[in-house]
């Protein structure tokens, strides 16, 4: 209703202006009752001016009355000047431009049109198009609204009312307002350019990348399905598969990782240099980390130690001995079997042995059953007088460990034969062999026999020949065991006492 009375005022302002004057304070009451998005954001600015004005005379009025000590009254202006010191912190004005408000349309336009990441993500969530469409649509609204404005002030002019001030603010933001859309379509224009070239280029990037990795996914699960159909189903094979799955599964990471990068990534040397120098880093920092990771590597490439076996590592005077149960990036996991190491120094077995990887190159390492191995070479030490019969011995010996170690020999031999195609061997010696040598205390001979053995029964065979050699020599009389012990006999003649 307002608004239809304002228009009719105005009206009736055109056609007697130059005849009759209407009432100038019914047009001024129209003229601030306006809805009109000019006039409302001037009426904002010019109460925030004001507001500003009289804020400058209470804080010179305040400053008077503290310099003359009057605290009644500086208290009451004090809290004027706070409560108006609010009241313009709400209207917003503080390091803004007049009318800002009409210029608020472009800001979140301007906020997306400047935001250089461009994505697929951010062109399926982007609304800018129809953000654009609107703020043409205000843009020519406010136009529209600008010359309603400027014909109200000109029919106030026109009756006795001076708004030249006012004219003067509409007008410089009228210019403002024409540079920040003359700027708005100038990022837009510079906005497609970017997604046109996004859509060209990055998109073909992107496409090719998500080929490739698909395409060597697809490689790296046919090998995987290839081994899997092999018809070995022993346990050999499925740690060795194990293996395999484990380095195909790195090998695809690493080649979509490179993939990202050379595509992506302008200044490949650089990169590499400054992966250099971090790696270099982490490398002397974390030594034992690093050697374990190689360890790993050297272990799943080189096939000398898997799943299954059983190996010995000596590393600093200290021996490990275990069955391998795991392997992972970090660490070996054994299990401690009963062997002759354990009998001989640990004295204890059935522990879980966690060995770091990097003692695979630090130290030595002995595998009990490196490809197709299952059997080694063991010792049994029998210690005897100088006066016994050795020739009587080394027979006993012999036929003792054929005895119980026979049936080991020809699949050794087999085993044998199987290695020299990885290494280059001679011809394994025939065994059991018997070897005599001083003991170490230079008190008698040591007779040591040399026989195969599985490694998993190594105690079992040995305790076997040992108990064999030994009832057999304690029926000879001329083969004496030497004892470290001293033996005292005393006579008890009957006919002396």
């Amino acid at each position: 209703m307002r608004k239809v009375i304002f228009i009719f005022c105005l009206n009736l302002a055109a056609l007697f202006a130059n005849e009759t004057k209407i009432d100038a304070l019914q047009i001024q009451k129209a003229y601030y009752e306006s809805q009109n998005i000019w006039l409302l954001s001037l009426q904002t600015y010019k109460d925030y001016t004001k507001s500003y004005q009289e804020l400058e005379i209470l804080q010179n009025r305040l400053n008077f009355e503290i310099a003359n000590n009057n605290t009644e009254e500086a208290v009451k202006l004090k809290e004027e000047t706070g409560a108006l010191k609010n009241n313009l912190k709400l209207q917003g004005y503080e390091n803004r431009q007049p009318l800002y408000k009409i210029f608020e349309p472009f800001e979140s336009v301007l906020e997306q049109l400047n935001d250089t990441k461009i994505s697929i993500f951010s062109l399926l969530l982007s609304n800018i198009e129809n953000e654009m469409e609107q703020l043409d649509s205000t843009v020519k609204n406010y136009y529209k609204e600008y010359e309603n404005a400027l014909n109200i002030i000109n029919v106030l002019e026109n009756n006795g009312l001076s708004l030249a001030n006012d004219k003067r603010v509409l007008q410089i933001s009228l210019n403002t307002l024409e540079k920040i859309h003359q700027n708005v379509f100038w990022q837009y224009e510079a906005y497609n350019k970017k997604i046109s070239h996004f859509k060209s280029e990055e998109l073909g990037k992107l496409l090719y990348i998500l080929l490739s990795v698909v395409i060597i996914f697809i490689i790296t699960n046919a090998v995987k399905l290839f081994f899997k159909r092999k018809h070995d189903k022993s346990e050999e094979y499925d740690q060795r598969y194990f293996m395999i799955k484990k380095v195909l599964n790195i090998l695809f990471a690493i080649v979509a990782i490179l993939i990202f990068a050379f595509m992506y990534i302008e200044n490949m040397a650089q990169v590499l240099a400054v992966f250099g120098v971090i790696g270099a880093g982490l490398t002397v920092v974390m030594k034992e980390w690093v050697l374990s990771y190689v360890g790993w590597f050297v272990l799943i490439t080189s096939n000398s130690i898997q799943i299954g076996d059983r190996i010995k590592i000596s590393k600093d005077g200290r021996s490990i001995i275990g069955d391998v149960i795991n392997i992972s990036l970090t660490k070996l996991t054994l299990y401690e079997n009963i062997t002759n190491d354990a009998l001989t120094e640990h004295k204890k077995a059935g522990r879980v042995i966690f060995v770091p990887n990097y003692y695979l190159i630090m130290g030595e390492v002995y595998n009990y059953t490196h490809l197709s191995l299952k059997t080694i070479l063991d010792l049994v030490e029998i210690r005897m007088t100088f006066e016994s019969n050795l020739q009587k011995a080394e027979k006993i010996g012999l036929e003792s460990a054929e005895l119980v170690t026979n049936r080991f020999t020809e699949m050794a031999k087999k085993q044998y034969d199987a290695l020299k195609s990885h290494y280059t061997l001679r011809n394994m010696t025939q065994y059991p062999k018997v070897f005599f040598y001083p003991s170490a205390h230079g008190n008698g001979v040591v007779m040591g026999v040399w026989y195969v053995s599985p490694y998993r029964e190594i105690l079992k065979h040995k305790s076997e020949v040992m108990k064999e050699i030994v009832n057999r020599i304690l029926q000879e009389e001329d083969i004496h065991l030497l004892y470290s012990a001293q033996s005292v006999f005393l006579e008890n003649d009957i006919g002396k006492m």
